[in-house]
Formats: structure tokens, C-alpha cells, sequence
């Protein structure tokens, strides 16, 4: 399906599910759960059961790949999935290889399934792009396109995806169509609230202290180096950032003389995670990422906590200010585009 495989694969969600839930507005417990989204100013009334149970989860708001903001509702069949993230989990260096890790995600697409996704498109930018003939299917990602309504400006496009149940036993095909049948209800008492932007990135990179790869000290005095410097976020565990470092290897080799690339590791956990180290050191060596790879540490918490998902791409200048949008997902065109565009106003 076009939306699964290209917004699943670009938000690594195998194994970094961002649930709203956990920022979200509840309601008293029962039968049925409010659940408020003040980022894209939508509230959802979705099954208790299904909530408490993780079958059904809400995933976002991050970009798209025509970067608009993007809410999903999601299907898991936990007695399957959560064994996943597990093994997922255990796996040691040697055996977390590329073709594990697409495996696993194999797996992963067959026992999860996103049953509606929410496109916010700004009113003009929708009106601009319906005025030049473009298709609802030329604007967001999705089956069964149809227009939710209008909310503090912004045009709200709605899909009930169409997925397949191949390879699901009878007890989980059950489960499943269940809780798709669920979804219409869902839909059907969608309702507005006041759009806020309480996931606002911050406006500058924090100040820190952290190691490299190499075991070499990196302040974020390295941003005074160059005129801009693109921020790859990203874990060892995320295939699409694994699958994406070649490409940006070669890049970081072409740039412009005063823009650099720095990649931002968020799975190392501290000196003695030497598994995690090795891995990283093995990926970037494989695809000729010779660019600065930093370790992450509590110095970049404030930028963790905005972080919904890898691979995330900032762009800073040189004075350490975030400019431009971010981008999440992988899409080096778009990393690109943005350099381009930066670098020529300048």
C-alpha cells in the first residue's frame, strides 16, 4: 500500500512508536476514551478496551513528505507485535543485521495495519493546489481520500485504509476486522478543538559536551564552523536511516564549502553500551558516512523530547539557531532542496 510503505519505512515505526496518548487529554474511564490532540486540534473517541489493550494506538502528528502534519490511527496485534519489539530488543551487534531488520519489518507489517490517517493541508496551499487540477491523491498519502472538514485554517483530509489480512491466523483476522469496523465509529464523531503547538521545536540547539564515534569530544561550538550544518538524527535500530546513510555519505562529500553534516545517535546509551557503539561504528563505516558522528546524551533532552520519530533532520546555522522546518522521515531530496534554497538566500 502507497501511505504504509512510504510513511511507516520514512518514520521507522517497527521500533519507535511515538503514541499521543501519552501528551493527550483523557476522559473519566469507561466504555468510551476522549482522546484530544491539541497539535493537529482534532479529538478522537476511540474504545477504551482497544486503548488499554495497545491494539489501538495513535500515532503523531510528524510531517509527511510534502510536509504537512500527519495523524494515524493504528492497528496492533500485541500478542505478536510485542514479542517483536522484544527480539528486536535482545538482539546482540553481530545478529542485528540489515537483512534481520527487514525481516523483522516484514513481520511487523503483517500484525500491524494503520486503519485511518489525518492530513492537515493550510487552506491556501489547498486551495492554490485544487485550483491548479490537482487530486486529493496528489496531496496526501492514503486510500479512500475524502475531505473531514476546516479548522483554524486548515483543510483536514481523511483515509480509512484499505489493508489485507494475509498471513493473520483466524483469531487475529477476527480482532482485526473488528477493530476496523471500529473505525468507522471513530470517524463518525471525529470533532474539532483549538489547534496549539505545544510540540514546538526549540528555536536553538542546546549547549553541550559529548563524544563522537572516535572518542573525541564535540561541543556545540561545531556549528560556528560552517554557515549551515544539516542534523541527521537516528538510531542503529531504524532501517531507513541505516538504508539512507550511503546517500548521505556521498552528500557530505559534495557540500558546499561552509555546509557540513553531523549525524546525532540516539540508541547509544552511555560509554559501557558497546553493542550499540559497534553497531553504529559498523553502519557508518559500510557506507562511507565519514562525516561527525555524536553520541547523544541528557544534554540533547530537550531536543529528544520534540523528536517523534527517526530519522529526524534539523538545520542550523552557525550561531546554533534551528532554521527552516525539520525534516522527519528519510527524504535526502528534501534535505537538498532545503540547503539549496538556505544557502542561495543567503
Amino acid at each position: 500500500m502507497k501511505m504504509r510503505g512510504k510513511v511507516l519505512k520514512g518514520l521507522c515505526i517497527l521500533f519507535m512508536v511515538i503514541v499521543v496518548l501519552a501528551g493527550c487529554q483523557k476522559s473519566a474511564d469507561n466504555a468510551v476514551r476522549r482522546v484530544e490532540s491539541p497539535e493537529t486540534g482534532l479529538v478522537f473517541q476511540i474504545s477504551k478496551e482497544y486503548l488499554d489493550q495497545g491494539t489501538i494506538m495513535i500515532e503523531g502528528p510528524y510531517k509527511d513528505y510534502n510536509e504537512n502534519d500527519t495523524i494515524q490511527v493504528v492497528w496492533y496485534y500485541t500478542p505478536i507485535t510485542d514479542k517483536l519489539f522484544e527480539e528486536a530488543k535482545a538482539l546482540s551487534s553481530e545478529d542485528l543485521t540489515v537483512e534481520k531488520m527487514e525481516k523483522l519489518y516484514e513481520q511487523m507489517m503483517t500484525h500491524s495495519k494503520y486503519l485511518m490517517s489525518i492530513t492537515l493541508i493550510e487552506e491556501q496551499k489547498y486551495k492554490d493546489a485544487v485550483d491548479g487540477g490537482m487530486e486529493l491523491k496528489d496531496l496526501a498519502y492514503g486510500d479512500n481520500l475524502e475531505v473531514l472538514g476546516t479548522n483554524e485554517g486548515y483543510v483536514y483530509l481523511l483515509s480509512i485504509q484499505e489493508n489485507d489480512t494475509a498471513g493473520m491466523e483466524k483469531e487475529e483476522k477476527a480482532l482485526y476486522e473488528e477493530c476496523s469496523a471500529h473505525i468507522q465509529s471513530v470517524k463518525e464523531n471525529l470533532s474539532f478543538m483549538k489547534k496549539t503547538n505545544t510540540k514546538k521545536i526549540p528555536d536553538k540547539m542546546p549547549a553541550f559536551s559529548a563524544k563522537d564515534l572516535e572518542g573525541n569530544t564535540v561541543t556545540d561550538s561545531i556549528f560556528g564552523e560552517k554557515d549551515l550544518t544539516v542534523v541527521n538524527i537516528w538510531g542503529t535500530f531504524c532501517n531507513p536511516c541505516v538504508e539512507e546513510m550511503p546517500e548521505l555519505g556521498e552528500w557530505a562529500k559534495e557540500m558546499p564549502e561552509n555546509v557540513q553534516m553531523v549525524g546525532l545517535i540516539v540508541d547509544i546509551n552511555g560509554e559501557e553500551d558497546t553493542e550499540h557503539k559497534e553497531l553504529a561504528i559498523t553502519i557508518t563505516e559500510r557506507a562511507g558516512a565519514e562525516f561527525t558522528q555524536i553520541i547523544a546524551n541528557e544534554d540533547f533532552n530537550e531536543i529528544m523530547r520534540w523528536v517523534t520519530g527517526v530519522p529526524t533532520t534539523l538545520f542550523v546555522d552557525k550561531e546554533g539557531n534551528i532554521v527552516g522546518d525539520p525534516v522527519v522521515g528519510a527524504n535526502v531530496k528534501g534535505y537538498k532542496n532545503f540547503v539549496e534554497e538556505y544557502i542561495n538566500g543567503k
